[in-house]
């Protein structure tokens, strides 16, 4: 199977800058588990995946729009569609996701820093899930659980 080199390398990126991301030290590294990807022609974009880089897709509903979700080398690729283009002028259109020990000192890492939090942290049985901006203003997706012996999903 091919392995696409962007999601390597930021992979590998997260990886070498993973102290940097946790809010405390622990023996569990920070995960990066997804990527986010805003398309236009979302057939076009799942074909594209599933013949260059054999990902399976699975469509899922977010927040109301019908996005396809895959797995690439490891990690979740998600290809959202766009709304308008009015929706994001000025907005970044990829989003990264962590799996990190606790969600609320990294958006307050992210404060610290110049960024901000998007909306309220949610908790969904031993899952807890917020979103930062960073201080550039791309938007991350923050995991942690609750239960630091179940494995990620």
């Amino acid at each position: 199977m091919k392995q696409p080199t962007v999601l390597l390398l930021a992979a590998l990126l997260v990886l070498s800058t993973s102290t940097h991301l946790n809010a405390a030290p622990s023996d569990k590294p920070v995960a990066l588990t997804t990527v986010a990807i805003r398309v236009h022609h979302m057939a076009k974009m799942v074909t594209f995946y599933e013949e260059a880089f054999d990902a399976q897709f699975r469509e899922v509903d977010t927040s109301g729009l019908r996005s396809q979700f895959g797995e690439v080398g490891g990690i979740t690729l998600k290809l959202v569609p766009l709304r308008r283009s009015a929706d994001f002028e000025g907005y970044p259109s990829h989003q990264l996701g962590f799996e990190v020990d606790d969600v609320e000192a990294v958006i307050a890492i992210a404060i610290r820093h110049g960024g901000r939090q998007e909306g309220s942290i949610s908790r969904d049985g031993n899952r807890i899930h917020g979103s930062v901006r960073d201080p550039d203003g791309n938007t991350l997706e923050i995991y942690s659980r609750t239960d630091s012996s179940t494995t990620t999903e």
